[in-house]
């Protein structure tokens, strides 16, 4: 056998042969060496591969690829004698059979990838032949079976990749000879135990991934053998338990991953014969203490990742082996104190994160010597201040994260020692005040952010000593104007600007004077007009954000910045678009004006815009006077309309738009509009005609061959006959839901070779073989049509199908296991809203990936025991409403892999201990609207990952304390519509986790509540207070206590994280603004109304509500109408109170924003800032 040494050895040879075979038609093709690519060849059974037929040079070596092929089974006749193949890849084939013998004759094959069919098992010999085999690889198949003989013949193979497939269980001896192998992946299956002794021949055996299983042990000498074994991944499985001796034959291993596990404790030593180990990642468990000699035997260590566990302390002496440790990570545990000695004099230590704790304090002398120190993450704690001289010997620091903390005053010396920071993130703290000098010791800063703040002023010199910043974000601060010379030292330097959320005004041109800006954020401010002087500072501005602001009208200003390349305008109260607006903007790409009150755009009003490309204008209603309005944009690709009244009575022509690839037109009124409107769009690759009204005859696509995207919903009556899409052959999406379907065609796609997804309906005909000639479709939805059944075949030509989904068909009573025979690549299927009544035990046996199952309201009322015992794969199940009175213990057995079970509005009462086993991996159980009385206290047991339960509207009076003790990471809780009395969330063991807490609607008289609670919704109760354990924190965001017995507020108002307070329907005389700005500064919703509210506190309209932008006190007794300063309210509901009546242009002048009004405590209703003063909201 030569070695290719030719003329054409480097030479890639690209053969497409396009080819329907079939069995009688014999295929012949040429190999020429080195590469040879086959594409388009499609086979329907393993019976007509054997017609195909390679020729291959005997002197030379072959790559060989199929390519966007049909192969049912892998062609034999690939390996004949002396052909030379040494790489086969065959991905993405449809793959599904490889027949005994295949490989007798593969002498020169060495890698071999399968990756992507639907192969099912690998059974004893499948190789034999193939005696200088290197790789296999075998991802993403259907495999369920490993026979234990399957690698005989080849001693050779160093990698075997099974990721993501559906085996169960490794035979004993199957890596028995494999001596040879480095790699060996089992991603992703469902391995639940590794047997003993099973890699104990795998000497050479360098990595090893286990990761995506359901491993709940590690035996001692489980990896006995693996003396090569460099890299372990043992991630996301349900290990619990890990013998001390399990990994004592790794003596060369330097990754080990066990994250994402049950694990709870691990036995000191556990990692003692890990000499070499430098990356140890246990994030993700429940580990809560650790042990002085854990990490005993692995001095090389250089990285350590604890994140999300529940660790209150570290103790020094834990990391005293680990001298070398050069990276840690301690995020989202429960530390209240840091050990002083922790990590002082760790010489090496060059990144430390420590964010989502506990921390009130960090001692002086926790960061000594600490010289290589570059990243320190301190982010999420509680930590109000710094001690000057923290970083004194942090010279090498140059990342500093603080936000998500108490910080209210920045002050000078903070930061001193830390002479090379280059970043310093002070986002979400509770910072008002910044010492002028509190940047001076940190020269090299490169980004400087305090988002999401209470600052009203910078100090002038605050960045005097700046001259390598670029990038300073303020947003969302209180800020109304900088001093002339603010920026002074960022002339040359700064290139991002971030002033978004603030309370700006204008633009004073002496301040912005940075001549390399490119990116200037000034949305949601309050801006009216930017003068034409305003920009003049900032010539090489790129991008400019002003949407959310009060402009009036295109600003002057951007004439002034002739490189400006993205212009964001939404949301400002702009009517008028005049000639010549933007006649210096000719480098401008992207224009969008979308929810403005455009109501005049007048000729020429684009001009100069010759570069743009995107343009949008939606939710306005302009007058179009001329139907050229768009001539001058010819190299716009993008054009978004909807909502503009667009009609043949008002309308634009798009002819000169010939770049055009994208219109949106959708909701508008279309009447009118002639038929050839889009004729001259040849490039249009989508169209979006949503909710418009429009007649369709067909010939609206007649010239659009380039047509790949189509959506039309909402429509009335369509008729789809042949011709309907004729003129757009490459149609990929055709989206027609929400629009009455008067016929179909049963030729209506026949043509559509590339069409990939199809969602129709409603209809109320017959429903006929119209996707016979679909092959690409990999999604299908018929909503809401009348079909009793459809033909066993119907389905059988759309071997691709991904999603499959029949909803809201009130006459389709059953489901026929042939729909599903063919679809073995089917992960997604709805068939929701129907009249279902029974489910036939192997309706799904052919669909062994499917990942999302939909199936509510539909009458099946028993669910058979083998149902889903072929879905191995599943992590989504729905079955709301489906009448179930009883769930058989095992009927989900086998789902390992399900995340979501949904069963509200049954008829379930009693649930047996074990409903739920196996469901190893289940997140989100619901089983509201029930009849559950009681609930067994081990129901849950076998579900350690279940993060949310809904329990609403059952019958339920208490809960047992057992009942959630397995669930160590409980995050939400809801209870709504039961019979609680009290409810104590404090003495619950899953108290320090859980974030949500749902109980409208009960008896409450007594409610109890943890620190750590975020959302608590307790409204149509009894309560006239919560409890709350003192605490130095609380994280509430949302309070609701609607219809309850509040008389007052003071127990609320240590809730200083609060976003949203909802207290209508209680006796609350008074409501302290003054207070609430005080302690609630954050607080962005408020309602009250019916509240028998009677004073706003004594401070009266010297009070500002900074954040507030919903307020509701209708149906009170308040006497004036004096609510202070609330600049960003957007909604006000003020009505039937005993004040007079408001004058209008007050509240224009006082409320900005002001979008939405309740005037008479009846509704609520538009508040335009035009003559037309209040109106009905549409």
């Amino acid at each position: 056998m030569g070695t290719g040494c030719s003329l054409w050895s480097s030479l890639v040879v690209l053969l497409a042969i396009q080819h329907h075979a079939f069995a009688r038609d014999p295929i012949t093709l040429n190999c020429e060496p080195p590469t040879c690519r086959y594409s388009d060849l499609h086979f329907a059974f393993p019976e007509e591969v054997a017609s195909l037929t390679i020729t291959f040079d005997e002197n030379y070596y072959s790559d060989v690829y199929f390519e966007n092929c049909t192969l049912p089974a892998l062609p034999k006749t690939l390996f004949v004698k002396n052909s030379g193949v040494q790489t086969l890849n065959i991905s993405k084939c449809d793959l599904f059979e490889v027949l005994p013998g295949t490989f007798n004759k593969a002498d020169d094959l060495k890698y071999l990838v399968l990756d992507n069919n639907r192969l099912r098992q690998l059974y004893s010999g499948m190789f034999l032949g193939s005696k200088r085999l290197e790789e296999i690889m075998v991802a993403n198949n259907h495999i369920h079976r490993i026979d234990r003989h399957m690698f005989w013949g080849i001693p050779s193979l160093l990698k075997l990749d099974l990721t993501n497939n559906l085996i169960r269980t490794l035979p004993d001896g199957i890596f028995a000879g494999l001596t040879k192998m480095t790699t060996l992946s089992l991603k992703d299956n469902l391995l639940q135990e590794l047997r003993s002794e099973l890699f104990v021949q795998m000497r050479a055996l360098e990595q090893l991934d286990l990761s995506g299983n359901f491993l709940r042990t590690l035996s001692s000498g489980a990896f006995d053998g693996l003396i090569s074994l460099d890299r372990l991944l043992l991630q996301d499985n349900q290990l619990e338990v890990v013998h001390p001796d399990a990994f004592r034959a790794l003596g060369n291993l330097t990754e080990l991953n066990l994250s994402k596990n049950s694990l709870k404790v691990l036995p000191d030593l556990v990692f003692g014969a890990l000499a070499k180990l430098e990356y140890l990642e246990l994030q993700e468990n429940y580990i809560a203490r650790l042990g002085d000699r854990l990490f005993e035997g692995v001095p090389n260590l250089l990285l350590l990742n604890m994140d999300n566990n529940t660790l209150a302390e570290v103790s020094a002496t834990v990391l005293t082996n680990l001298t070398n440790l050069k990276r840690i990570s301690f995020e989202h545990n429960r530390l209240r104190v840091l050990d002083v000695n922790l990590f002082k004099n760790r010489t090496e230590m060059e990144k430390i994160w420590l964010a989502g704790n506990l921390l009130t304090t960090i001692s002086p002398g926790t960061f000594d010597g600490m010289g290589s120190l570059e990243e320190l993450y301190l982010g999420g704690n509680l930590l109000t201040s710094l001690d000057d001289g923290l970083f004194k010997d942090s010279s090498e620091l140059k990342e500093l994260y603080l936000a998500g903390n108490r910080i209210q005053h920045l002050k000078a010396g903070w930061l001193q020692g830390a002479s090379k920071l280059q970043k310093l993130e002070l986002d979400a703290n509770e910072v008002r005040l910044i010492d002028e000098s509190f940047l001076h010791d940190v020269p090299l800063l490169e980004t400087f952010s305090i988002v999401n703040n209470f600052v009203k002023h910078i100090p002038v010199g605050l960045f005097r000593k700046q001259t390598n910043l670029t990038t300073v974000h303020l947003a969302d601060n209180q800020i109304g104007a900088f001093e002339p010379g603010t920026f002074d030292a960022l002339f040359s330097s700064v290139t991002e600007l971030n002033l978004a959320g603030n309370r700006i005004e204008r633009i004073d041109p002496s301040v912005f004077n940075m001549s390399n800006l490119l990116y200037l954020d000034l949305e949601n401010n309050f801006i009216r007009e930017l003068p034409e002087t305003a920009l003049e500072g900032v010539p090489n501005l790129e991008t400019l954000l002003l949407q959310s602001n009060l402009l009036s009208g295109i600003p002057a200003a951007i004439n002034k910045t002739t490189k400006l390349d993205f212009l964001d305008l939404k949301f400002n109260r702009i009517e008028r678009l005049e000639a010549g607006q933007f006649g210096q903007m000719s480098n401008l790409r992207t224009l969008n004006m979308d929810g403005n009150r455009i109501k005049t755009m007048e000729p020429g009003c684009f001009r100069g815009l010759e570069g743009l490309t995107f343009l949008a204008f939606e939710n306005s209603h302009p007058r179009f006077v001329t139907d050229d309005l768009l001539n001058d944009l010819h190299n716009l690709t993008g054009l978004h309309m909807d909502e503009t009244s667009y009609a043949g009575s008002n309308r634009v022509r798009f002819g000169a738009l010939q770049s055009l690839t994208t219109l949106s037109l959708m909701s508008n009124p279309m009447v009118g509009v002639e038929a050839g409107f889009l004729d001259a769009l040849g490039n249009l690759t989508s169209l979006y005609l949503r909710n418009a009204s429009i007649s369709f005859t067909g010939s609206y696509f007649a010239a659009l061959p380039s047509l790949t995207h189509l959506f039309m919903n909402g429509y009335g009556n369509v008729s789809i006959d042949e011709a309907f899409f004729a003129g757009a052959p490459y149609l990929q999406v055709v989206d027609i839901q929400d629009t009455p379907l008067d016929s179909i065609s049963v030729n209506a796609f026949r043509n559509m070779k590339n069409l990939t997804e199809l969602l129709l309906g409603p209809y109320s005909g017959d429903l006929k073989d119209i996707l016979t000639g679909s092959g690409e479709l990999t999604k299908i939805y018929l909503k809401e049509m009348n079909f009793t059944t459809l033909s066993d075949h119907f389905f059988s030509k759309n071997p691709k199908l991904q999603t499959f989904s029949i909803d809201g068909n009130p006459n389709l009573s059953q489901l026929k296991p042939s729909w599903f025979k063919h679809l073995a690549y089917l992960d997604y299927v709805d068939v929701s809203h129907n009249n279902i009544s029974e489910l036939p035990d192997h309706l799904f046996q052919n669909n062994p990936i499917l990942k999302d199952l939909y199936m509510s309201n539909n009458p099946l009322r028993v669910l058979p025991a083998e149902v889903f015992r072929n879905l191995s794969a599943l992590a989504t199940l729905d079955l709301d409403g489906t009448m179930l009175t009883d769930l058989p213990v095992g009927v989900f057995d086998g789902l390992f892999r399900l995340k979501e079970l949904y069963l509200n509005n049954n008829s379930l009462s009693q649930l047996g201990n074990g409903t739920f086993r196996q469901l190893y991996s289940l997140s989100r159980l619901e089983l509201s609207e029930n009849n559950i009385e009681h609930i067994d206290p081990f129901l849950f047991a076998d579900v350690p990952r279940l993060s949310a339960i809904l329990l609403c509207d059952n019958r339920l009076t208490v809960l047992d304390d057992r009942l959630f003790s397995s669930q160590l990471a409980l995050q939400a809780l809801d209870l709504t519509g039961n019979r609680f009395v009290a409810f104590d969330l404090h003495q619950m063991s899953f108290a320090p986790t859980l974030t949500y807490l749902g109980l409208d609607n009960n008896q409450l008289r007594s409610l109890k509540i943890s620190p750590n609670l975020e959302f608590l919704s307790a409204d149509d109760n009894e309560l006239s207070t919560v409890e709350v354990p003192a605490s130095d924190y609380y994280r509430l965001q949302v309070f609701s206590v609607q219809n309850n017995s509040f008389t007052t507020l003071e127990s609320v108002y240590r809730y200083s994280r609060l976003l949203e307070l909802n207290v209508t329907l209680n006796k609350i005389a008074q409501i302290d603004f003054a207070t609430i700005a005080d302690k609630m500064p954050r607080l962005s919703v408020l309602n009250a109304s019916v509240a028998g509210v009677e004073s706003l506190g004594p401070a009266g309209a010297a009070v500002e509500l900074t954040r507030l932008q919903h307020l509701d006190l209708s149906n009170n007794t308040l006497a004036e109408a004096a609510f202070g300063k609330i600049p960003r309210l957007e909604s006000f509901a003020f009505g039937a109170n005993r004040f007079g009546s408001v004058v209008e242009s007050d509240l224009r002048k006082q409320y900005p924003k002001l979008n939405v009004i309740d005037t008479d405590g009846v509704g609520w209703k538009c508040f335009y800032y035009a003559d037309v003063g209040f109106g009905e909201c549409n």
